[in-house]
C-alpha cells in the first residue's frame, strides 16, 4: 500500500520576486516546463526597518498538485450569477 505523502508533488525551488509581473513571468516559465506552481504574495518588514514591502513568492514542484474540492463543504456554486 503506498502513501499518499509518497505521492506528493516535491517542492524543487522557493522564487521571491519584488513584483507580481515577474512572479506571473516564472509562472509562465514553469508552465511550459509543465511543472506545478504555488503563487502568493505577502508582506514583510522593509530593508530599513521602518516600512513594509510587499513581495511574491514562487514555488516550484515536480508535478501539478490534484485539487479535490468537496462541493458540500465549500459551498461551490454559492453566490455565483449563472446567467
Amino acid at each position: 500500500m503506498t502513501n499518499p505523502e509518497d505521492d506528493a508533488p516535491k517542492l524543487i525551488v522557493t522564487h521571491v520576486f519584488p513584483t507580481g509581473e515577474e512572479a506571473a513571468e516564472a509562472v509562465a516559465a514553469a508552465d511550459r516546463l509543465n511543472l506545478g506552481v504555488r503563487l502568493y504574495n505577502q508582506i514583510v518588514p522593509d530593508e530599513d526597518g521602518e516600512g513594509y514591502i510587499e513581495e511574491w513568492v514562487v514555488e516550484l514542484f515536480d508535478s501539478a498538485p490534484e485539487l479535490r474540492i468537496d462541493e458540500e463543504e465549500n459551498g461551490a456554486g454559492e453566490g455565483l450569477d449563472e446567467t
